[in-house]
């Protein structure tokens, strides 16, 4: 008797793209949950495929590795301190945690909400760059603080959904 091995062929519709490493991919993802998950490094990063709102709820439950924040807190031009203070976990026990290691329930959600609102402010917005500088600048809409102070709370991260779709529908905001 002979042992077999058979591989399973590569399919790269199965691989997300980390959206820093492969920008022109990320523009031309149409499916909300492929960008969510080129926005926290690619499928490699995230490690459990997305493809609807129970696998978020799935991811949540699990909990994403660190190194996504490393991922995020790069894409949106901010500090890891920043990263800690929008998560509410203190800098020094983000600082303890291994890349590998998963943050909580409570810190995926909030991370993956973050996600998606970046996802939402590339595709109004255009470009990477554009999202970036956007949400550091102050709005009037915001009473002059910029959105990335919102992006702690889930009604935060609700708000500047809705102030994008404004922008998305061409109201002034």
């Amino acid at each position: 008797m002979q042992n077999v091995v058979t591989m399973k062929a590569y399919n790269s519709k199965n691989i997300v793209q980390n959206i820093v490493n492969e920008p022109e991919v990320f523009y031309k993802t149409q499916n909300k949950y492929d960008r969510i998950t080129s926005v926290l490094g690619g499928s490699l990063a995230v490690n459990h495929p997305i493809n609807n709102e129970l696998d978020l709820i799935q991811v949540t439950r699990k909990g994403l590795p660190k190194s996504v924040l490393l991922t995020l807190s790069s894409l949106l031009s901010i500090s890891m301190e920043k990263m800690s203070n929008l998560l509410h976990i203190s800098h020094r026990t983000l600082q303890r945690k291994s890349n590998t290691e998963l943050l909580s329930i409570y810190s995926t959600e909030q991370v993956l909400e973050i996600a998606d609102v970046v996802s939402k402010g590339i595709d109004v917005l255009g470009t990477i760059d554009a999202f970036t500088k956007w949400l550091h600048s102050e709005l009037r809409a915001l009473n002059y603080k910029p959105p990335l102070d919102y992006l702690d709370t889930s009604f935060g991260t609700k708000l500047i959904k809705d102030l994008l779709g404004r922008l998305e529908q061409g109201v002034y905001s």
